[in-house]
């Protein structure tokens, strides 16, 4: 039996092995297109604030490693096109030719690519996104320069971290929000904590900001331009948020959700039984609105690999769903969330209440004792 997995990451790797454990004789092939396998891209931020030693921490297993382990992985190949009828995949290899390589099984684990719009300048040297390790390590090197200033494009969750690293890497960070509020327009009281954590630190916030465009002098960014005038920058990071990496799929009649991502079954099985998604590529079924959903995150990914491989090899088990759990830290604070916020129960037509209340993180007697803020959405009616 011969197996294709497309991506060597979090979803890809974690099949990869469960395949290799159950299925010692079969075949495992992994084309990833980057250099790097299986990978903790959450912790990028982490390494240029300085509490993660060096990118390479953040790798858990190697393509040599995977090697060691009976999985053919070939990193630099791009799968760009499947054929389910010939049950054949397109690859291009490094070398810029194309080859096809056949399965029986397909597993799409191709994750989600950086929103980067076609603003002019965005091919500047010192614009980048923090998708990958490929992107951390660029902009390792743009560091290497000794900028000044920063931009950070997005206050999201990976946005607001990489504040915190550039700013401890001693940088003057600007952070650039098109919405009212940051991490996806919180609730006024965990903006407003989030909001002085930031200028406490010294980050400039802005909100309500429309990035237009990026300005430079021989190929090097000068500023960041906005629908409110231009922020002089050295480096711009931009963090918009990612979309599934499904592009490659057109034609293939695989269904795609609602969402843009691929839609799957609790098997992690796609609209042909013999092609699986798990990871950044594929929907999950949320446990609160009882739907598909699309929010990409590591745990996710390994637990729909992990599925994915078991029932490759006929195993049973299913991916229960998800619920939406999150956290991060922005220098002071610690922000989390599980369930779903208000805007998306009014979308979901579900009736809610909110209750709240503040307590101390740890007894009275303990050192570092913080306060805690607890907002509670429940169902009105049940």
């Amino acid at each position: 039996m011969r197996i294709v997995i497309i991506g060597g990451d979090a979803a890809g790797m974690s099949a990869a092995m469960q395949i290799r454990r159950r299925q010692p004789e079969w075949e495992v092939r992994v084309f990833e297109k980057g250099q790097h396998t299986s990978y903790g891209a959450c912790g990028i931020p982490y390494v240029f604030s300085g509490d993660v030693a060096t990118l390479e921490n953040l790798v858990v297993i190697s393509p040599e490693g995977f090697q060691k382990k009976g999985v053919d992985v070939r990193t630099g190949h791009e799968v760009i096109a499947i054929f389910p009828e010939q049950q054949t995949v397109e690859v291009k290899t490094p070398s810029g030719e194309t080859e096809r390589h056949s399965y029986d099984k397909l597993l799409i684990a191709s994750g989600a690519k950086a929103i980067v719009p076609a603003w002019p300048g965005r091919e500047l040297s010192g614009v980048t996104p923090v998708k990958t390790l490929a992107d951390a390590e660029h902009l390792s090197a743009l560091l290497q320069h000794q900028p000044r200033r920063a931009v950070i494009v997005g206050a999201g969750y990976i946005g607001l971290e990489m504040a915190e690293g550039l700013r401890k890497h001693g940088l003057e960070v600007t952070v650039l929000e098109k919405l009212p509020g940051v991490m996806g327009n919180l609730h006024p009281h965990i903006h407003s904590q989030v909001a002085t954590a930031l200028e406490q630190a010294g980050v400039a916030l802005h909100l309500g900001v429309t990035v237009t465009g990026f300005q430079g002098e021989e190929g090097q960014l000068r500023s960041v331009t906005t629908d409110q005038g231009e922020f002089a920058a050295d480096i711009a990071v931009i963090s918009l948020g990612v979309r599934p990496n499904v592009d490659f799929l057109a034609g293939s009649g695989i269904t795609l959700g609602a969402s843009g991502a691929i839609a799957v079954n609790a098997y992690q099985q796609t609209s042909n039984a013999d092609l699986y998604a798990a990871g950044d590529c594929a929907e999950a079924y949320h446990r609160v609105l009882q739907q598909p959903a699309y929010i990409p995150l590591a745990l996710t990914a390994n637990r729909q690999g992990r599925v994915a491989g078991t029932h490759i090899c006929g195993g049973q088990e299913t991916f229960p769903g998800i619920v939406g759990s999150a956290v991060t830290k922005v220098f002071t604070q610690v922000v989390a969330r599980t369930g779903i916020d208000a805007a998306t129960a009014e979308r979901a037509g579900i009736p809610y209440r909110i209750a709240e209340a503040k307590a101390p993180a740890k007894a009275h007697y303990y050192q570092g004792h913080g306060e805690v803020w607890v907002q509670l959405m429940y169902h009105a009616e049940s």
